[in-house]
């Protein structure tokens, strides 16, 4: 833990991390709670994350957030392992679903016609297929058929790698020459779902695993060779083969490897999953 030195040992964690985080950035506010967290004190903010939570926690406190529109994130790590998992409710709104600049082609002819015909030309290293079906484009710079550079965006129809059929142009003026073809990026809504919904085999049987009691379960020894500790490492294997059951198969070898590690912490790996899952709460 980077925040701590020696002399905070036996102190609560919250509590001796405070003062050095609040050091970080005095425009922000940092304050240690160490009472329960309360429905009525989660209430209170827009995004919960959860760190080293038992599962039943997670599940209580995810189903909440989820009712009560607040995004909900768990980080956790186990040995090499790492654990994400982001609920930002039922109407998230991505406002750059392609993770990319808009595309753009420079317009070689617009034909006159129900609907309109688009020729563009491609870039070096475009090899054409710059548009999907449906993709909303507008125009720019258009010489001739001038109409189109006032246009709201047009929902086009790919004939071919330099073809586009748009909306009614025949009331248009002829094209002439000039313009540029643009991709406008939509906002597109997500619906996300709380933890405690079902999930893929391999991740449910996966989070379940990592919360599995030490009554049900003996984590070999960090780095142990298999062939050294069988007998935990088979254990662990048989809970997973019993939490998958109804969810189809699982990799066993990943479930070996997982064995071996999970039951040792590291900062290296600590320290991604944290970063990753700050992104999500900038997001």
């Amino acid at each position: 833990q980077f925040l701590l030195e020696e002399s905070d040992l036996g102190q609560n964690r919250a509590k001796a991390s405070q003062r050095t985080l609040a050091e970080l950035n005095p425009r922000v506010v940092v304050e240690a709670h160490t009472g329960e967290l309360s429905e009525a004190f989660l209430a209170s903010f827009q995004v919960v994350v959860l760190t080293e939570s038992p599962l039943e926690e997670q599940l209580c406190i995810g189903d909440f957030c989820h009712a009560q529109d607040i995004c909900f994130i768990v980080a956790d790590t186990k040995g090499l392992a790492g654990q994400l998992f982001c609920d930002f409710g039922e109407r998230f709104v991505v406002d750059d679903p392609a993770e990319g600049d808009p595309v753009s082609a420079a317009v070689e002819h617009i034909s006159q016609g129900n609907p309109g015909v688009v020729t563009y030309m491609g870039t070096e290293n475009s090899h054409g297929h710059l548009f999907r079906d449906g993709d909303l484009v507008t125009f720019s710079g258009v010489q001739g058929m001038t109409e189109l550079n006032d246009q709201k965006p047009i929902p086009v129809h790919v004939l071919d790698a330099f073809r586009l059929e748009i909306s009614d142009t025949s009331s248009f003026s002829p094209f002439r020459c000039g313009g540029l073809v643009s991709q406008v990026q939509q906002p597109q809504e997500c619906s996300h779902v709380s933890p405690s919904r079902p999930h893929g085999a391999a991740t449910r049987a996966g989070l379940l695993l990592c919360h599995a009691g030490p009554q049900e379960s003996t984590y070999p020894v960090p780095g142990a060779v298999l062939a050294e500790a069988p007998a935990d490492a088979e254990r662990v294997l048989e809970l997973a083969r019993s939490l998958g059951a109804q969810q189809g198969p699982l990799d066993e070898d990943i479930v070996r490897a997982f064995a071996t590690v999970s039951a040792g912490d590291l900062c290296p790996v600590a320290a991604v999953v944290g970063a990753l899952a700050a992104q999500e709460v900038l997001k």
